[in-house]
């Protein structure tokens, strides 16, 4: 059924209001709707995402809600800021943003106080650059350092032995200063005590005995 042109034309305005909200340019910077801040699969299984500790990740969110389109390089965040959004320390925000950095994730454009003896006295706060985008208003992609990065042999032993370290905690848990075998260390009992009939029926009705208390 074809619509009257007034109420054809209303419903062609509201499909381009729509379709106004979800346009993306060439690199995939989205031209209008919420600001939000997109992690893509492929970034998510990179080598370098998945070696990256908790905090480190979510770091990496804080300074990606930080990105507009085109304020790559003016990301303003220093250790001291990262440590209270994160609700942790700032010696453990510190090495989050070393990470990140040694990952390829980002890298500091204007350097501000960045050590934490400078952070407690200035408090002055990096220019941070996400390499996944284009600096400022460039067009194109980041150099996105972080999808060639690969562990050195010194890291890829280190978390070898960090999860050793664990699988030996999780066998043997101590209880109360008490030191528990690994498995399969102590010997299982083949005989179990065999009770005489009547036996045990008997103990049981001598305890309840009021008489027992006046033996």
């Amino acid at each position: 059924m074809r619509l009257p042109f007034r109420q054809a034309g209303a419903r062609a305005m509201a499909r381009k209001q729509t379709n106004r909200g979800r346009r993306v340019n060439a690199t995939g910077r989205s031209e209008g709707g919420a600001h939000h801040a997109r992690f893509y699969r492929w970034e998510l299984e990179s080598v370098a995402f998945r070696w990256l500790s908790v905090a480190a990740r979510a770091l990496l969110l804080e300074l990606k809600a930080l990105y507009t389109g085109g304020n790559n390089g003016t990301l303003f965040l220093s250790v001291r800021e990262g440590a209270r959004r994160l609700g942790i320390g700032k010696n453990q925000a510190a090495a989050a943003f070393g990470e990140l950095q040694e990952r390829g994730f980002i890298r500091p454009n204007i350097v501000g106080a960045f050590s934490l003896k400078h952070e407690a006295r200035r408090g002055n706060a990096t220019s941070w650059i996400l390499t996944e985008f284009p600096i400022g208003e460039a067009k194109g992609a980041g150099s996105r350092d972080f999808m060639r990065w690969q562990p050195s042999s010194e890291q890829q032993r280190a978390r070898e032995l960090q999860r050793a370290a664990r699988s030996q905690n999780h066998s043997t848990v101590p209880y109360r200063g008490q030191t528990v075998p690994a498995p399969g260390t102590v010997p299982l009992k083949t005989h179990l005590p065999v009770i005489a009939p009547g036996t045990l029926s008997a103990e049981i009705a001598d305890r309840r005995s009021p008489l027992r208390a006046h033996r």
